[in-house]
């Protein structure tokens, strides 16, 4: 019996440290999903009101994002031609 209850506080404990980390990865992704969706409003408003666009925080310049965007709709388009 006591190994049954050992084997069963390890487990729970394992348990709750994986849990721990899975919330802290989702916490993460949920913070930068919401600093994402409040760049793409503020590029809108942006856009709305005829300002130049407003840099991504992990772009440094604006030359890079240029190509990026090219490369993105290329790699984009050529995903959906594999999906399809």
């Amino acid at each position: 019996m006591k190994e049954d209850k050992t084997d069963c506080e390890v487990r729970r404990s394992s348990t709750q440290k994986h849990k721990t980390v899975l919330d802290m990865k989702m916490k993460k992704e949920k913070k930068k999903n919401i600093a994402r969706q409040a760049l793409e409003q503020r590029r809108a408003q942006a856009r709305h009101e005829g300002r130049p666009k407003e840099a991504s925080p992990d772009e440094d310049d604006e030359e890079d994002d240029e190509v990026d965007d090219d490369e993105d709709v290329e790699g984009m388009g050529a995903c959906l031609d594999c999906l399809l």
